[in-house]
């Protein structure tokens, strides 16, 4: 395979801790799609031009000031993409990486939330831009634990996908052309059951209407992408989040987040969303900044022995 890149650039980092900002692109473990190593964070996806990978490296021994106040030395990270897609990763490569993300006007005063801001007041929010991926990312993930998630995707990519293009050890998601053509019987192999599979099937004929939408604003494309079947409140906060990089989004739908952000904000053990909305509401244009600030403490409510039962589809 080529490995001449088809675009470079280089961005300036400003106060942007890259390491801690790109850690959600992991949310599920042994993705083949990604990777982030000390200084450098590779990803491979599809593209309205084709499929492309991307790589960014920088200095992890020049981390970013945790004192706002403090001078801020020029931080540089180098990108570098490989095939078709290439260029259109370059051109959005601000967002991906939280460049993007406005804090202004952010300036919580009141525990817990000012203590975790002021430790990852570097942390940004990034917006992949990468919808069709993210799609097939976020239904997989509906409805089941992130471990048989994470084992769906694997499979589901590896066995489905491509190569990279470029010096990546990644692979690419399988095409809307793929996913389109199969039966649902035919994810099962994946252990993907029947109603995952249906709107992985539909998200394949409707995902190139929106290849351009991720340019636009979400309130924009939001009713569309509610008209499709699969693509519920949770799916489409979470894109929001993660592919526009929405930093008021706040995941709704979801069965831990409500109490674990009751719990972050008012020591609440059990939280609903409307619970978890009235808490956030002081934070209203940062909602999503506090949700990502909830997760980055690590603090969670007593443990629920509730999980979803596990269903084995394979082999059926």
């Amino acid at each position: 395979m080529a490995t001449t890149a088809s675009a470079t650039r280089t961005v300036e980092l400003g106060r942007v801790d890259l390491s801690a900002t790109l850690r959600t692109s992991l949310m599920l473990p042994g993705d083949p799609t990604v990777r982030l190593h000390a200084g450098r964070w590779e990803r491979a996806t599809l593209t309205p031009d084709g499929p492309g990978s991307i790589r960014v490296e920088w200095d992890p021994a020049a981390p970013a000031p945790i004192d706002p106040s403090s001078s801020c030395p020029t931080r540089l990270a180098s990108v570098t993409a490989w095939g078709d897609g290439g260029s259109w990763l370059v051109e959005r490569v601000e967002r991906m990486l939280g460049l993007a993300d406005d804090v202004t006007g952010f300036e919580p005063d009141t525990r817990p939330v000012r203590d975790v801001w002021r430790r990852e007041r570097n942390r940004r929010i990034a917006g992949t831009a990468t919808l069709w991926h993210d799609l097939v990312w976020f239904i997989i993930q509906q409805r089941v634990t992130t471990i048989d998630a994470a084992s769906n995707w694997t499979q589901l990519v590896r066995e489905l996908g491509t190569d990279a293009p470029g010096p990546v050890e990644l692979r690419v998601p399988p095409t809307t052309d793929t996913l389109g053509r199969m039966h649902y019987t035919q994810f099962h192999r994946f252990g993907i059951e029947r109603q995952r599979a249906e709107h992985l099937r539909t998200a394949s004929r409707i995902a190139d209407r929106f290849a351009d939408a991720v340019d636009r604003p979400f309130a924009e494309i939001e009713p569309k992408l509610a008209a499709v079947p699969g693509i519920g409140p949770w799916t489409r906060s979470c894109l929001a989040m993660h592919t526009w990089g929405d930093a008021d989004t706040v995941i709704v739908g979801d069965d831990g987040i409500p109490s674990m952000m009751t719990w972050f904000l008012a020591r609440e053990e059990r939280g609903d969303d409307p619970r978890m909305l009235a808490l956030l509401e002081p934070y209203r244009g940062h909602r999503g900044r506090v949700l990502q600030l909830a997760f980055a403490s690590g603090d969670k409510p007593p443990r629920r022995h509730h999980r979803y039962a596990r269903n084995p589809i394979r082999g059926r």
